[in-house]
């Protein structure tokens, strides 16, 4: 792009110089001219004026004083020579002359001038004054040379100026090119900085956009497929541990009873794989969340694997809650994490309570177990390779999406888990209320 901007600039300067030198040169050439048969024109006058009445009776010291290269000559009426340096018979111009009018031309390449001696009514003579045609030519070479040592000069201002705009304009567009490969080959912290170009920087701005998006999706991709395994793996092991329940069983083994309780598992994995990708698409639906309904749905999903462990859920749901809005999916799929890490690394009876928390409808999830370790962000997710705390580290990012919280109320004993419900959806729903800050 440099090199097609030099070129495209100097052929542009130089058509423009040679469209206004040329006729200039021209008219400089033709002004050259006329200067100089205006200045032998002068000569010719001054020597007219200082003829006698009888022109042959004209003293030749009395001519003036020209350069070198001047002819200077006097003629009579009859177009003899009388005195100075000319033709002895005058030419066409001297005959001219000789009829009342100022003539001037070319001969043999001179300049020639002639003026009557006398008046138009009586005409006693001629004056001509000659000089080499060279030297108009010599001077306008020299003009010449000075215009073209100018327009060099502007070829050469315009290249240098085209040469730094072209390396301002090519520079972003080789920084964009540059953070493009970087995107090419999987960097996609790469981003574009802006350079001060319009155009340019509304290039590298939907370029990071593009870049962002990307970034977003590959992050959503692989969360989802953390969270869709680990999902489903918990799905899997309650299925082995019914399967394995009715084995160990002491009551004969009923294989229709066990396909009954293994097609219900499979059911609650295609809801699953079906919420998460709804919620991985960004296409759940919000709408008021019956809480109530919500919780009687997760009770009858999750009382047989509890009781099957030795263990109770209680479902409470008071009266006169505060209204709640979100999505039905995510809310399922936030009630079972939390339960299954209760059923998981919790003992004894779980509770879950519906509650009017200031104005806020929360949802705790508690159990009997011994407690959670002080120092522990139980919402981290961990590095690749360990399952533990995927779980919890989806519900937090479901709830925080729909505008709710979800944090550890109470670490021992007796852990409980609080999950805040917004009655708006956004990020912002519980940002502003400083009642509902969470305190571990």
């Amino acid at each position: 792009m440099r090199s097609r901007i030099l070129r495209a600039t100097v052929v542009a300067v130089v058509c423009a110089v040679l469209l206004f030198a040329v006729p200039l040169a021209v008219a400089v050439l033709r002004l050259y001219r006329q200067d100089e048969i205006g200045e032998l024109e002068r000569i010719a006058n001054r020597t007219a004026l200082t003829a006698p009445t009888f022109v042959p009776d004209f003293n030749p010291r009395e001519l003036p004083r020209v350069g070198p290269g001047t002819q200077l000559a006097v003629y009579d009426t009859a177009a003899h020579l009388v005195t100075g340096s000319g033709p002895d018979a005058g030419d066409a111009l001297v005959r001219a002359a000789l009829r009342g009018s100022v003539q001037s031309g070319q001969t043999g390449g001179r300049l020639v001038v002639a003026v009557p001696v006398g008046s138009a009514e009586r005409v006693r003579g001629a004056v001509r004054v000659s000089r080499t045609a060279t030297w108009p030519s010599h001077r306008a070479v020299l003009t010449w040379l000075g215009m073209g040592g100018l327009a060099a000069v502007a070829v050469a201002a315009a290249a240098l100026v085209s040469l730094r705009s072209s390396r301002r304009l090519a520079q972003p567009l080789e920084a964009l090119a540059a953070t493009a490969r970087r995107f090419e080959n999987g960097d996609l912290t790469a981003r574009a900085a802006p350079c001060g170009l319009p155009e340019a920087d509304e290039v590298g701005t939907a370029l990071n956009r593009a870049a962002e998006r990307l970034d977003r999706l590959l992050q959503r991709e692989r969360a989802f497929s953390a969270d869709a395994s680990h999902q489903l793996r918990t799905a899997l092991a309650r299925t082995r541990l019914e399967l394995e329940s009715e084995l160990a069983a002491g009551s004969p083994f009923d294989p229709r009873a066990a396909i009954r309780a293994a097609l219900e598992s499979l059911d609650r994995m295609t809801t699953t794989i079906d919420d998460l990708l709804a919620l991985a698409r960004d296409v759940p639906e919000r709408a008021p969340l019956d809480v109530a309904a919500l919780l009687a749905e997760t009770r009858r999903r999750w009382r047989g694997d509890l009781e099957a462990a030795g263990r109770s859920l209680q479902v409470v749901v008071e009266d006169d809650l505060p209204a709640a809005v979100g999505s039905r999916q995510a809310a399922r799929q936030v009630l079972d994490v939390l339960l299954a890490n209760a059923a998981t690394h919790g003992r004894g009876a779980v509770t879950v309570r519906a509650r009017d928390a200031n104005g806020v409808l929360a949802v705790d999830v508690e159990d009997q177990g011994p407690g959670l370790p002080e120092d522990q962000d139980v919402f981290a997710r961990r590095p690749a390779g360990e399952e533990h705390g995927i779980g919890l580290t989806l519900a937090r990012s479901l709830v925080e999406a729909e505008g709710g919280r979800l944090f550890v109320s109470r670490r021992a004993p007796r852990p409980c888990f609080t999950w805040l419900i917004a009655a708006t959806t956004g990020p912002e729903a519980l940002g502003s209320r400083p009642d509902h800050t969470p305190k571990e």
